[in-house]
């Protein structure tokens, strides 16, 4: 049977690789026959990530993606890339009341600013390949609100919302935007507080989140974008 996601020759950065979700979808696009470029901020992490990775190629660049001049300088660092995957994201959660602005900031800064901020950088056209496609690992909460979750929600709102028009923008240039949108996954970011049950497939793993991403990085999503495509075991369906 022909293997439909294949992405072999392709060169994709992924942030978020030190664990989780990152660290998935990293090994995952290396499995599929890319070599992958990855970025966090822990090179211990990034090394465990890297030898987990099959294949030849493989690159790792520390930094935080926060950083306006760290992020601009990145392109140049790493050469042209065919895809994009973001997946390094903070998780905060603070009752209104006495949630801080550092807290809202910091929130925005990585959900957010760093995926247009690398969008940016990374569509120019000296720096992507054909068929460019950039992913950004959004969340449910973008949909689906809860108590204490201003600065998560906002800002996983502010990412699906902003790829929808990095999609109309970019399409012209044959780059495609996407989201995907996980619920409850296993992770360390996994809130002891999460409403576990109210998944009706039960707690996702990190690879059935890494999947589709690698499904929307390959030809065969050539004719997608725009798209947020939730990957969150039923949550969204009640």
């Amino acid at each position: 049977m022909k293997n439909i996601v294949d992405l072999r020759g392709k060169r994709i950065f992924v942030t978020g690789a030190s664990s989780g979700i990152g660290r998935a979808c990293a090994v995952m696009a290396a499995e599929l026959g890319a070599r992958v470029i990855l970025n966090g901020r822990r090179e211990d992490a990034l090394a465990e990530t890297l030898r987990m990775c099959p294949g030849d190629g493989h690159t790792s660049v520390a930094g935080d993606i926060t950083d306006e001049s760290f992020v601009a300088g990145l392109a140049e660092s790493t050469g042209p890339i065919d895809g994009l995957v973001h997946a390094a994201g903070v998780c905060s959660i603070c009752p209104l009341g006495v949630v801080p602005r550092a807290q809202l900031e910091a929130a925005v800064k990585t959900n957010y600013y760093a995926f247009v901020e690398l969008v940016k950088c990374y569509s120019r056209s000296q720096f992507h390949g054909d068929g460019f496609s950039a992913v950004a690992v959004s969340s449910v909460s973008a949909s689906a609100g809860w108590a204490g979750g201003a600065a998560y929600c906002g800002s996983k709102g502010a990412v699906s919302a902003a790829a929808r028009a990095l999609a109309v923008e970019l399409a012209p240039k044959g780059i495609r935007v996407n989201t995907v949108s996980p619920s409850n996954i296993k992770t360390p970011m996994l809130s002891a507080a999460a409403d576990l049950g109210k998944q009706p497939l039960g707690v996702g793993l990190p690879e059935q989140v890494a999947a589709p991403v690698c499904f929307l990085l390959s030809d065969a999503a050539s004719f997608i974008t725009g798209v947020d495509l939730p990957v969150d075991g039923g949550y969204l369906a009640q």
